[in-house]
Formats: structure tokens, sequence, C-alpha cells
């Protein structure tokens, strides 16, 4: 059985990494209002290069995770959607596909073992999940129904890769659906890529069948003349999480001068209205996450399809105040995560 909760036990080898863990890199950034630090690991939590039980994946290029929400809140282990491809056949072939992984709280990942293919439309990538009322809700990207753009779907048991029925019409977003899940809706979802769409969009919803857009443009890449910030393309990337202000913390991601043939793609953040997410209080001034290690610059011993390449896909809490883990996808290639605190200043 696929058990999300399960916790085997750690190995000594994994535990002194975890140790080690702290001593990562760290990268700050100062602007405004709110502060956010990041601290790295020294290696990802999922990688074709990964040493056997240490996060192995049997994919050439694992990336871009989907945290699922743990309903047991005392569990250290959740089900993740990677994104993969250029794996074995039995693990779903050459193309670009989502799978389960189990993952834990610390920032690793167990190794990848069993072929759990989630069978959706081609080309399905790029998963977020949130936990609302008892049900999964899992937005992606795919090439679907005549359309490439994002769909929704929503499950009560994700371990059943069949389980996971569609909701809806194809939304007409491009990329990216990342959810604010309020105590009572409506709930609100950033989404998209720009270009090609105006801007990064934000629309509330009360049911996840019905949106109603409240702002296409929202926020637009800065441009590639832009001294601190310069950016050619912005996507939405995180789920939004409440800092204890009760403001909203978003990062998204964007790609620089260069992108797509030489990578650079690096993130920034916004924080939106505590009593109106549709107003943004603060957008970074530059981009807090970028490339830095082996990994995710696409220099080591580690695959790599975009060189220097972040894209954070998950953001979840931890036990401390206005802490969070992010996962995320480096050099287009691997899993990874990394701390984040946030502060205001």
């Amino acid at each position: 059985a696929f058990n999300s909760g399960s916790m085997p036990r750690l190995r000594i080898s994994w535990l002194l990494l975890v140790l080690f863990f702290y001593a990562a890199t760290t990268i700050s950034c100062i602007s405004g209002q709110y502060t956010a630090t990041v601290t790295k690991s020294p290696r990802p939590a999922l990688s074709l290069a990964n040493p056997a039980n240490q996060g192995k994946s049997p994919c050439t290029y694992t990336f871009n995770p989907g945290w699922i929400p743990n309903s047991n809140k005392n569990s250290s282990s959740s089900l993740v959607i990677v994104r993969v491809s250029g794996c074995p056949a039995e693990f779903g072939g050459g193309g670009d596909h989502m799978i389960l992984a189990t993952c834990y709280t610390d920032g690793h990942c167990d190794d990848i073992t069993e072929p759990h293919i989630l069978p959706f439309e081609l080309s399905s990538e790029d998963p977020r999940v949130v936990f609302v009322d008892g049900w999964y809700y899992l937005f992606y990207y795919a090439y679907g129904l005549g359309e490439s753009t994002v769909y929704l779907r929503k499950t009560q048991t994700p371990s059943n890769v069949s389980s996971w029925q569609r909701v809806g019409n194809a939304l007409p977003w491009h990329r990216n659906g990342c959810v604010l899940v309020r105590s009572e809706p409506p709930h609100y979802v950033l989404f998209g890529e720009s270009p090609p769409l105006p801007g990064i969009g934000i629309a509330a919803t009360s049911d996840f069948e019905n949106f109603k857009i409240l702002n296409s443009t929202l926020f637009k890449a800065n441009g590639q003349d832009d001294k601190q910030a310069p950016e050619i393309v912005v996507e939405a990337s995180t789920p939004l999480v409440q800092l204890s202000t009760g403001d909203y913390f978003h990062i998204y991601c964007a790609g620089t001068p260069g992108w797509v043939p030489n990578g650079n793609y690096t993130c920034g953040f916004v924080i939106l209205d505590k009593t109106n997410p549709a107003v943004i209080v603060q957008r970074s001034a530059t981009h807090f996450f970028a490339a830095t290690l082996d990994y995710e610059l696409g220099t080591g011993p580690y695959p790599v399809q975009r060189h220097r390449t972040l894209f954070a896909t998950s953001l979840i809490p931890t036990d401390n105040k206005d802490e969070f883990r992010v996962w995320y996808g480096a050099a287009d290639a691997n899993v990874a995560s990394a701390l984040i605190k946030v502060m205001k200043v």
C-alpha cells in the first residue's frame, strides 16, 4: 500500500545531512515593509543523481513538486506530485507527466520506487494542490481537450491516482493556478504567465467550479531594462500563505534577460492585503530567490534541462512564526526545498 502517513526509520547518514541543512547557503532580501531570508539545502531532495535511499528518482528530470497537504496534522510525511520526463517505460516513459512521491516536512524525500502515474491529459505538469472542506484540489497545466492551459481536478483520496475527477472546463489562464485558501469563502487564485497573458491575474471562487476574474493585470513583468529586477516574463508560482500580520505572501518567478536559451529564472515575492487580497501591499524590489548551488545552476553532477533556473511550486508553513518550507524545481531537472523566513521591518 502507498501510505503517505507512514514514517520509515531514517538512516543515520540522512540525519547528518539534515543537521547540515542549516549550514547551507542563505540569501536575504530587504525590500520595504517585509524581508525574506532563504536557507537552502546542500543537495536536492529528489534527483536521478542522488544516491539510493537518499531521494533517488528513476527519471532523468524530476521537478516542480506539488505538496499535497496531509489531513493528519501530526504526520511528518506527505504525498507530493512531481513533474517528470525521461523516465523508464514502467514509470511513464519519456514525455512530461506527473507521478506521486513521498516527502517530509524536514525537506527530504523517499526514493521513487513505484510507478504511481497520474492518468491525466497529455503533458500534464506543474501541479499545485490545496485542501478545502475535505477535498484536495489540483491545478495543473496540460495539452488538454483542444486547449493547452490550466485544468482542475479534485479527490478525497489523493493516493488513488484514478480518483482525481475533472472539475469544470479548461480554465483560460494559460498556466498556473495558485490558491489562497481562507477560513471562509471567497477563496482567491493567482493565475497566469505574462506574456502571453497581459499580466498575472487574480480570481475569486466560493466553490472551485465558478471563478470571477477580479483583475487580469494584478502585476506584470518589470521589463528587461529594470535596474534591480529585470524581467521579460513572470509566472504565478506558489499557493499563498498567511503571515502573522494577516497579510498574504506569494512567491512569483520570472525569466530574466537570457531566458530561454541561457536559463536565468529567478523569484520575487508579492504581499497581498489581509482585508482585500486583490490589492498588492508590497512587491519585492529585487529577486530574493535565485540559483546559487550546483543543482540549480546546472554546473555539477546533477541533471539539467535549463541552467540557472528555479521555479517554486509549493509553500508549507513550519511550526515557527512566519517560516515556510518552499518546494521547487531546480534546473528544470531536480526537486529541492529550502526554508524561507519572512519578517516585517
